[in-house]
């Protein structure tokens, strides 16, 4: 139960700092719509075929998403590191892996917002909003909720590791992107089917990302200790 308790006050903390900053939720939001409407004026209504349309969406949706991620990870260690703030959270008797397991679930939160907003302006301007159902809405959330939550698995400890580096937001895409192939690969082809289709014909890629993220998720977790204390 304390470590609940240290959880929760912790996730609590991070959704505020994440959300008081308006600025950085304008950058973030700004940025990911962006990404869609390039796309979207940049190959606009050559594609009428519906294959073609969902694949195009699946790489705008996943390359948004992924580089909206970098800047949110990026963004929660920068906070805790700025006048010794994550060494007074460690003095306070708060675990390390209770440390980033908030820090996952807070950026997992935070990004899973930002994809119910922009998943269905991404649909409207690339033409796929009025052939998809509720049902497949649902589905494709579950899926990048999935993709997410990997994601942030593997961000978040690599976070830890970076930002007090020089060059850090640098360092951490470097090092991210190699490791994150798997999910964003994984998800978009989940994604692709998803929007062709209506389902997935090949459950082989939802698991790839669902095992892929539990495997990183254990291992991130048993590795914060060592990481928070560098």
């Amino acid at each position: 139960m304390k470590a609940l308790r240290q959880i929760g006050a912790l996730i609590r903390k991070d959704l505020g700092l994440q959300f008081r900053s308006k600025e950085a939720l304008v950058l973030i939001f700004v940025f990911s719509v962006l990404v869609v409407l390039i796309f979207a004026f940049a190959f606009g209504p050559i594609f009428p075929e519906r294959v073609e349309r969902g694949k195009l969406t699946a790489s705008v949706l996943w390359a948004a998403f992924v580089f909206a991620g970098i800047i949110s990870l990026n963004r929660s260690f920068t906070l805790e590191h700025s006048h010794g703030a994550l060494q007074g959270i460690r003095l306070t008797g708060v675990d390390a892996s209770n440390l980033y397991l908030s820090k996952v679930v807070s950026n997992v939160v935070f990004l899973f917002l930002l994809e119910i907003v922009i998943t269905p302006i991404a649909l409207q301007f690339l033409d796929l909003l009025d052939v998809v159902t509720v049902g497949i809405l649902l589905k494709l959330f579950g899926v990048l909720g999935i993709g997410t939550l990997g994601f942030c698995a593997v961000g978040v400890l690599l976070a830890g590791m970076s930002t007090s580096a020089n060059g850090g937001e640098s360092l951490l895409s470097v090092i991210l992107l190699p490791l994150v192939i798997p999910i964003i690969v994984g998800g978009a082809k989940s994604t692709v089917s998803l929007l062709v289709t209506g389902g997935l014909e090949d459950g082989f890629w939802l698991k790839l990302i669902a095992g892929y993220s539990l495997i990183f998720l254990a291992a991130a977790y048993l590795l914060a200790d060592a990481v928070v204390e560098e």
